[in-house]
């Protein structure tokens, strides 16, 4: 008589069927609890100049007053100016623009000079501090290039310092009344809360 096959596992695959069960288990936990951060399967690259619909809603609704509105419908872009900035036309000045992209629900912020020339110089010096001074140089470029810039500039308009633009072979005092400065400094802030930059 032919023996009889057992159909049950050995003592031994059950003993490493039951590590691997358990040891998935276990692995599949762990992962759960790193979980933050999760794949963009939208199709659209996370830029850091990306806006809500509520950053840009309150941006409109509140802040806008505040500037002066250019729509430009052949970029598809609307541009704002804040509206006690120093006057470029009579004034040599740098100024700054945020400009909103309806198309890719982005916002950028835009270096503006009366010296039409690049790259735009600006020579600077603490008040507070005689020994700290320097040089900043813009060169113009993307979206990215401005903001770089930008970046640079804002420490500086926080604390008590001259401000000089290189203009016709000369160095020329700009920003010299607290105006003119907070116009761009409330600008910069402005635009740092509407892309969610918390600074």
């Amino acid at each position: 008589m032919a023996n009889k096959q057992n159909d049950t596992f050995s003592p031994e695959m059950k003993r490493i069927l039951k590590i691997f069960g358990i040891g998935s288990l276990v692995f599949v936990l762990i992962m759960s609890f790193f979980n933050e951060r999760r794949a963009n399967n939208s199709g659209k690259e996370e830029s850091p100049m990306s806006i809500t619909d509520a950053d840009r809603l309150y941006f409109k609704n509140v802040r806008a007053a505040y500037y002066d509105i250019e729509d430009r419908k052949d970029a598809k872009m609307t541009i704002y100016r804040h509206g006690k900035r120093a006057n470029t036309e009579d004034v040599i000045s740098v100024g700054l623009s945020i400009l909103l992209n309806r198309v890719k629900d982005e916002a950028y912020i835009f270096v503006e000079s009366t010296t039409e020339a690049l790259p735009i110089k600006i020579r600077w010096s603490n008040l507070e501090e005689e020994s700290r001074n320097g040089e900043l140089v813009f060169e113009g470029g993307d979206k990215y290039s401005h903001f770089a810039f930008v970046e640079e500039l804002y420490p500086l308009l926080l604390e008590n310092t001259i401000l000089e633009l290189w203009h016709e072979g000369k160095y020329v005092p700009i920003l010299e009344g607290e105006v003119d400065k907070d116009a761009l400094r409330i600008t910069i802030i402005d635009y740092y809360k509407l892309i969610n930059n918390p600074k």
